[in-house]
């Protein structure tokens, strides 16, 4: 078995040249660059047209159309024969690749079809091609998971459990957005109100009963997890830690990092949960470190 974004030669870091060329359309009207360089000279090219996909390299594609060569950005291209995937476990489906808006969920074994990629995200279609959305790329499986009756098929281990550790952290995220909102208090009722510790609790216990400790500081060095200390470094699902104290405890507010920069946590300023900004500003500043929960 072989994870589904192997599969897709799409899902790349580096420059890839593909063996055989994919057949690919554009999914939204587009530029095409005259080389790998958004300042580049572009031309503009309409939705539906086909293109020969012939490598890619980090987010962009290398395409040839009527033997003229140009380069576009991965997330504008669709496969015209999608590719059979299946769901390791069960997840969510989004309406966009920022994982902001929930379109569905699908359960362990679920058929689906991969059109493309965009950042993290695989976009996929469901059998009768009723919804197109986005799931995390871990999430997939080129082979059907074995029912729980019938055993775990051999190499299918490690990709099971990375589609099961995708699952838990969309299911944080998840219930995280949904809280948005919900008053802060520092007598907290969950989940009618939250101080910014029970918050966290609160989420990451919806994918993982208990796995936090009740207060900030409990959270926040807690050995049991990989610590991360800069901010680039930061995953989706990582606890956050900051000092917005000036003292010697270093962790006094927790949050939950949702990746590009954001975290959701529960603000005594704003006396609600919000979403806030981590690439600069004040969160920026007195920015502590991470904690991966699920590794």
């Amino acid at each position: 078995m072989r994870v589904l974004a192997i599969a897709l030669v799409l899902m790349v870091a580096g420059a890839t040249a593909l063996a055989d060329s994919i057949e690919v359309k554009l999914n939204a009207s587009a530029k095409v660059y005259s080389s790998l360089d958004a300042s580049a000279r572009s031309v503009k090219a309409p939705k539906g047209l086909l293109v020969s996909l012939r490598a890619c390299s980090k987010g962009w594609g290398r395409v040839v159309y009527k033997g003229k060569t140009g380069y576009i950005r991965l997330k504008y291209l669709d496969r015209v024969n999608p590719l059979k995937a299946y769901v390791a476990s069960s997840a969510t489906v989004y309406k966009d690749a920022a994982a902001s808006r929930t379109l569905t969920t699908v359960s362990a074994g679920t058929l689906v079809y991969a059109v493309g990629v965009e950042g993290s995200y695989v976009r996929i279609m469901n059998k009768s091609k009723s919804w197109k959305g986005y799931i995390q790329s871990g999430v997939l499986t080129s082979s059907k998971p074995a029912s729980p009756n019938g055993g775990t098929v051999p190499g299918q281990l490690q990709a099971t459990a990375e589609g099961a550790k995708a699952s838990k952290i969309e299911k944080t995220i998840y219930v995280a957005q949904s809280l948005l909102g919900v008053p802060y208090d520092e007598s907290p009722n969950p989940p009618k109100s939250f101080d910014c510790a029970g918050y966290v609790a609160f989420c990451y216990g919806a994918a993982w009963k208990d796995i936090l400790k009740g207060n900030v500081k409990g959270q926040g060095y807690d050995e049991r997890f990989e610590r991360i200390d800069g901010i680039g470094s930061l995953k989706r699902g990582d606890l956050v830690c900051f000092n917005t104290v000036d003292d010697s405890d270093l962790c006094d507010h927790v949050g939950i990092y949702m990746g590009k920069g954001y975290f959701l946590h529960a603000s005594s300023v704003a006396k609600k949960v919000i979403v806030s900004q981590l690439k600069s500003g004040y969160y920026n500043r007195v920015f502590s470190w991470g904690l991966r929960v699920f590794s």
